[in-house]
């Protein structure tokens, strides 16, 4: 069985890969720019 200190060291590793997926996910197929209706409140 690995460390403990190495253990710490790959779930931290997996964890920074994996951090913000979903949000980066959405911000590239949504974008980030407003729809007209909400910016001009039609």
């Amino acid at each position: 069985m690995a460390s403990p200190t190495r253990q710490t060291r790959k779930i931290r590793k997996r964890r920074e890969t994996t951090k913000g997926k979903k949000r980066k996910a959405k911000l590239r197929t949504q974008g980030t720019t407003r729809s007209p209706s909400e910016l001009f409140k039609d």
